[in-house]
C-alpha cells in the first residue's frame, strides 16, 4: 500500500470511528479530499417510504462502479467496505455553487452549460442518470461530475427516461432562485446543442484513471 493510499485508509478509519454522519466530507493529509458515504439510518416504519437502506446503498454503490467502468463522468471510489464507500470529491455541487455571492454569474452559466453537455454524453450512451437535480451535478471547475445513483437503472434508457432526466434538471435549474430560468436555458441549450454530435463512446472523466486501484 501506497503512502498515500494508507492515508487515506487512515482518514477512512478516523471518520468511521466518529459519531455516525450518513455524509462526511474527509481530507488526508497529503489534502486529499473525499466524501465517505455510510447506509443510511432511519426509523423502521419509514422503510415503507424509502425502503431498506441497505438495498439503497448497494444501489448507489452498482451504479456508480457500472457507470465508472463505462468511463462515465463520476468520480472514483477510493475505498470501501460493506457498509461503507469513499469517493473522491468532485467539487461543487450546482445547488451551492449558485447560491455563492462570490463566483460570477457567467462561471454559474458556465457550469451549468457543461451540466447541460454532460447529460448529453450520458444519453449518447443510452443511460439515463435517474435523477440528475443540481445537489447530483458537481462542479471543479473543468468538468460536471454526476454522484448518488439510487434512482439510476443499468439497462438501455429509452426517450421517457432522458426526458425525464431533462426534466429534473431544468425544473432544479428553475428552483435556483431569480436566475433559474437564465441556468435552465444554459443547460437545455447546451444539452440540444450536444445532441447528435456526441459519439456513443464516453470519454474516461479526468483528471483520473481507471487504472488506478480501490483500497479496500
Amino acid at each position: 500500500m501506497t503512502d498515500k493510499k494508507a492515508e487515506i485508509h487512515n482518514s477512512v478509519d478516523e471518520a468511521l470511528r466518529a459519531p455516525y454522519q450518513r455524509v462526511t466530507f474527509c481530507q488526508s493529509q497529503r489534502g486529499t479530499r473525499f466524501w465517505l458515504k455510510r447506509i443510511e439510518r432511519f426509523a423502521p416504519h419509514l422503510w415503507l417510504v424509502k425502503g431498506k437502506p441497505e438495498q439503497a446503498f448497494d444501489r448507489d454503490r452498482r451504479a456508480h462502479r457500472f457507470l465508472w467502468s463505462l468511463g462515465a463522468a463520476v468520480p472514483r471510489i477510493l475505498a470501501e467496505g460493506p457498509d461503507f464507500m469513499a469517493v473522491e470529491d468532485a467539487g461543487t455541487s450546482l445547488t451551492k455553487l449558485c447560491k455563492k455571492a462570490n463566483v460570477t454569474t457567467a462561471d454559474k452559466l458556465k457550469a451549468c452549460r457543461a451540466a447541460g453537455q454532460a447529460l448529453a454524453r450520458l444519453h449518447s450512451a443510452n443511460l439515463a442518470h435517474g435523477r440528475p437535480a443540481f445537489r447530483d451535478m458537481c462542479w471543479s471547475g473543468r468538468q460536471i461530475r454526476f454522484i448518488d445513483f439510487e434512482y439510476f437503472v443499468p439497462t438501455k434508457a429509452g426517450r421517457f427516461r432522458k426526458a425525464r432526466d431533462v426534466g429534473i434538471a431544468v425544473l432544479s435549474a428553475l428552483s435556483q432562485g431569480v436566475n433559474g430560468p437564465r441556468y435552465a436555458h444554459s443547460i437545455l441549450s447546451a444539452y440540444i446543442a450536444a445532441q447528435g454530435s456526441q459519439s456513443q463512446q464516453l470519454p474516461v472523466p479526468c483528471p483520473v484513471r481507471n487504472s488506478q486501484p480501490r483500497i479496500r
